[in-house]
């Protein structure tokens, strides 16, 4: 019996010893803690703390060290391209810097037919001028091929490189499916496209929009309408917006403006300050829209706030008269308050803004080409699209700067950022585009999406 308690307690010494002993190598090795603060995971997983262990810990490390380069490298890269900018705006003559801010149409050529080629005459005007930009029309679209090589040449003939704009909303305007030619894709339109609901759709068709637009060299698309369609007897908007809910419409419109500007293609919201409750055409004529501000912030401006904070490049001015904000009847494209104290200083919006065309007879009818410029720059705007007269719009603002009417820094303001959102999106230095128009236009991919469209808006009518 001794014998047996003898052997037992041998067995618990040795055991004790080997508890120590592994005990002590631990401590030695940093990994025991006695309970100095830690958790009963921590002792378990020794090494952690905050719930991280020290490889955990070290990889956080590493991860805010690759932020931190990031930022730094983003910020050399801003300074890089600022520097660039300044260094291009500097260089420039007054003419020139005039000439950025106008973005022109030439539907046809000197004897009335389309403009399907670049002729003599365009090329001196795109020269003489100095041109910002051009938007084409269905009259400049034919083929692909066609369309494409027009758009090369109209580069060539630029000093620096355009804006090449387009309206391509999608539904019942279309540039590129009016010839029939292109077989791009049709889309069923934003009405439509609201009706599903589903603002991922929406990105999706930005995506779809700037594949085809860019594989023909287009890098500026007058879209998403950002309009709210209030007015049933509207004129003007109908089926060209996303609906008659504000909040439904601005996320449509943010998604659409990723999408266009996920492949470099300028997203231009329109029309600010908001054409969805009109029952008059600013084609024709003046337009007077009797809303408050305190309606304006409820309704009309909720879809471009959000389109601005998705970071579009442009917003698109109205003509239209809102005397209930302005009191007094001048049109918003030519309204200091509206563009300059409301559209940059209120919201924030510090990239384009661009006029709706100064040929339309809510301003032409009302003001001469070289008095609507210099109205609507001195308003605010930073692009004047479609003057009546080009010459003589041309002239009016280049005598007002000459003449002080027109800061040259107000001047250099707009030219800069018309070269920074330039710049964003690769149209400084152009490239080739490496996407076949062939096989972007209409391919089954983006068929696809047409599907899923009218297949979730009819799941929406039947409900």
């Amino acid at each position: 019996m001794k014998k047996f308690i003898y052997i037992i307690i041998c067995v618990l010494l040795a055991i004790a010893g080997a508890y120590l002993g592994i005990k002590l190598r631990m401590e030695k090795s940093g990994t025991v803690s006695e309970h100095q603060g830690l958790t009963e995971q921590e002792e378990t997983f020794p090494g952690l703390k905050d719930g991280k262990t020290e490889n955990e810990g070290e990889a956080d490390e590493v991860d805010k060290n690759i932020e931190e380069n990031a930022k730094e490298n983003e910020t050399e890269d801003n300074a890089e391209k600022m520097s660039k900018i300044e260094q291009l705006l500097d260089s420039m003559t007054l003419e020139e810097k005039v000439g950025q801010v106008f973005l022109v149409a030439f539907r046809t050529d000197l004897n009335g037919n389309p403009l399907l080629s670049l002729d003599e005459d365009t090329r001196e005007q795109i020269q003489k001028y100095h041109l910002g930009g051009v938007i084409l029309f269905s009259e400049n679209i034919d083929t692909i091929q066609q369309t494409r090589k027009l758009i090369e040449d109209m580069q060539a003939a630029s000093k620096i490189p355009m804006f090449i704009a387009i309206d391509e909303e999608g539904g019942k305007v279309s540039r590129l499916n009016a010839s029939g030619k292109l077989h791009s894709t049709r889309l069923p339109g934003n009405l439509i496209l609201g009706e599903t609901g589903d603002p991922e759709l929406a990105y999706k068709v930005g995506v779809l929009l700037a594949e085809e637009l860019s594989s023909l060299g287009f890098n500026m698309n007058f879209a998403p309408v950002a309009d709210v369609n209030t007015n049933p007897d509207n004129p003007v908007i109908g089926s060209r917006s996303f609906g008659s809910d504000p909040e439904m419409v601005g996320n449509m419109v943010a998604k659409m403006v990723e999408g266009l500007q996920s492949r470099n293609v300028c997203s231009v919201l329109k029309h600010f300050p908001g054409h969805g409750d009109t029952s008059d055409d600013t084609h024709t004529g003046a337009v007077i829209v009797n809303h408050d501000r305190k309606r304006l912030e409820s309704v009309e401006f909720v879809p471009f706030k959000k389109g601005i904070q998705s970071g579009a490049d442009g917003v698109m001015t109205a003509h239209i008269q809102m005397p209930e904000v302005t009191g007094n009847s001048m049109p918003a494209t030519l309204s200091y308050d509206v563009l300059t104290g409301i559209l940059r200083n209120d919201m924030n919006f510090n990239k384009l803004i661009i006029t709706d065309a100064l040929e339309m007879g809510a301003i032409s009818k009302y003001w001469l080409p070289g008095e609507a410029a210099v109205n609507a720059f001195k308003a605010g705007a930073d692009i004047l699209l479609m003057p009546e007269t080009l010459d003589e719009a041309y002239t009016g603002l280049l005598e007002a700067v000459k003449e002080g009417i027109i800061s040259q820094e107000r001047l250099d303001q707009s030219v800069r950022r018309i070269l920074m959102v330039k710049e964003e999106r690769n149209i400084l230095e152009p490239k080739e585009s490496g996407s076949d128009p062939e096989k972007v236009l209409g391919c089954e991919e983006h068929l696809d999406i047409v599907r899923e469209i009218e297949g979730n808006a009819n799941l929406e009518y039947r409900k």
